[in-house]
């Protein structure tokens, strides 16, 4: 376990997917997100076209939450569930 930013999709206030960690595509290597990543990932699917709807039923939104890693295929460190 561990306590981490990740950036949450809500979808009639239910938790569907989330996401913790991306490949930087300058270094190539897999890394956490942190604030700022969860930010600028939240930024970058809006400028592609990503609404929120205005009763908030559907949102994307950046929370730090304990959440429980694993490996995946890749052999890279993934969000396997958010606990809180």
């Amino acid at each position: 376990m561990e306590v981490m930013f990740v950036l949450l999709l809500y979808m009639n206030n239910n938790l569907k997917e989330w996401m913790g960690h991306w490949e930087n595509p300058s270094t190539g290597q897999w890394t956490e997100l942190g604030m700022s990543g969860c930010l600028s990932m939240k930024r970058t699917l809006k400028r592609n076209g990503w609404k929120d709807t205005a009763s908030g039923k559907t949102r994307f939104t950046c929370e730090k939450r304990t959440v429980e890693l694993k490996t995946n295929k890749e052999g890279n460190i993934v969000v396997a569930k958010v606990l809180d």
